[in-house]
């Protein structure tokens, strides 16, 4: 196994398997931004010179909570 330890600045892309839904980003993966870890999100645009656009989140835990300090993030219903 590597020692390579991640340190801030650091991206990792990977091409994302659409499964049909053409709105899913073409590119997923993570970046480490201030010491944490965040989700990177990436379409492909063929706009001139623009190729990519894209966003950068907390990373997605799946239950409606950030994963970064467990706070749920959903409007409460009233």
């Amino acid at each position: 196994m590597s020692d390579y330890q991640e340190k801030d600045g650091d991206v990792s892309l990977f091409v994302n398997d659409k499964e049909g839904n053409e709105n899913r980003p073409d590119l997923t993966g993570y970046a480490w931004i201030d010491g944490e870890k965040k989700r990177v999100s990436l379409w492909e645009k063929n706009s001139g010179k623009l190729r990519y656009s894209g966003r950068v989140e907390e990373p997605y835990n799946g239950g409606g909570r950030n994963a970064s300090n467990g706070v749920s993030q959903e409007i409460p219903p009233f």
